[in-house]
């Protein structure tokens, strides 16, 4: 007889998999379809949702195997948590970049050639950084009892070294730079000329929106990650302090399977924020469900909601 929790978490986990395969595909074609909404800003975003597919596609339905299959293979197991942990790592480097980029673009808007601002240049590098950064994984996981395990002797140097690098020092540095762009939109003073004035506020509307959004998906990353992380730490400290045997289950099954659901959860949620709080993007979307129902239809006649829709979609920079 199947277990009520392990039915409960596989369809919670079929359908954010759902959720995220759409979404990031979604975002990919629209990025690959549309040239206006093309920039530094979505290639990044794109690279997000390649990381993020690579969950959606081998880590969630690995989870869903754990709940009614125990014992893999250990070059399995050693591989199945490096993938996670160097998708996890090239999405955070991705919003980092994204931060330095919103820097540059406002505090520093004349400075063009700067190197990190080539998406041929930068998303390499973003892969590259984080399988060599995440390497220790292989090293720290084995098979304990038929679950995947990090070594007692790597359990609390390894999670230390995932939060400070995947988790803390990212998030502060994109938090000091969403700072000093947020003083600089928002404190900075207005010059006396009304004409000038005028001009330079229209041209920050755009600016403002954007921040907004990375802002929010920063947010709902740090929110999304936070619980397994402190899992992961409380886990590696009790293990410390107590002596506990390796792989012993002293948390609730259901409350570590529901922190690395939420974890996962963030790819899932990524390609919808996107998609949704960005001006091109969402017009973009908009016309590709209106010219598929045209298809379907036949075409009508424009409305008034569409014509503002295509001048809003318009006068929305990144």
């Amino acid at each position: 007889m199947v277990d009520s929790t392990n039915l409960s978490l596989t369809v919670l986990y079929v359908i954010t998999m759902i959720v995220a395969l759409v979404g990031n595909t979604l975002l990919i074609y629209i990025v690959w379809k549309k040239p206006e909404t093309r920039n530094l800003t979505s290639f990044l975003f794109v690279n997000m949702a390649v990381a993020d597919l690579l969950v959606a596609l081998f880590q969630m339905p690995i989870n869903i195997t754990h709940f009614y299959i125990s014992g893999v293979s250990d070059l399995f197991c050693r591989f199945e948590y490096y993938a996670h942990f160097v998708s996890m790592i090239a999405s955070i480097f991705s919003l980092t970049v994204m931060a330095f980029d919103r820097y540059f673009a406002v505090v520093h808007p004349f400075r063009r050639s700067i190197w990190f601002r080539k998406p041929k240049i930068i998303m390499p590098i973003i892969w590259i950084s984080s399988m060599a950064l995440m390497s220790i994984a292989p090293v720290a996981f084995r098979l304990v009892r038929g679950k995947c395990r990090v070594k007692e002797s790597l359990l609390f140097p390894f999670y230390t070294y995932f939060f400070v690098v995947g988790y803390l020092v990212p998030l502060t540095v994109i938090s000091v730079l969403y700072t000093l762009v947020a003083r600089k939109l928002w404190l900075h003073k207005a010059p006396v000329d009304h004409d000038v004035s005028e001009n330079q506020r229209v041209q920050e509307i755009p600016k403002k929106k954007v921040i907004r959004m990375l802002v929010i998906v920063v947010v709902v990353f740090a929110v999304c990650w936070l619980p397994l992380h402190v899992y992961q730490m409380d886990d590696g400290v009790s293990m410390v302090r107590n002596g506990l045997e390796l792989g012993a289950m002293w948390h609730p099954y259901i409350i570590i399977y529901i922190c690395f659901w939420l974890s996962q959860a963030n790819s899932a949620i990524n390609p919808w924020l996107y998609i949704g709080l960005n001006g091109k993007m969402k017009a973009a979307f908009k016309n590709m469900i209106r010219c598929r129902h045209e298809e379907i239809t036949g075409p009508g006649e424009p409305t008034q909601l569409t014509l503002r829709e295509t001048g809003r979609s318009r006068a929305s920079a990144i």
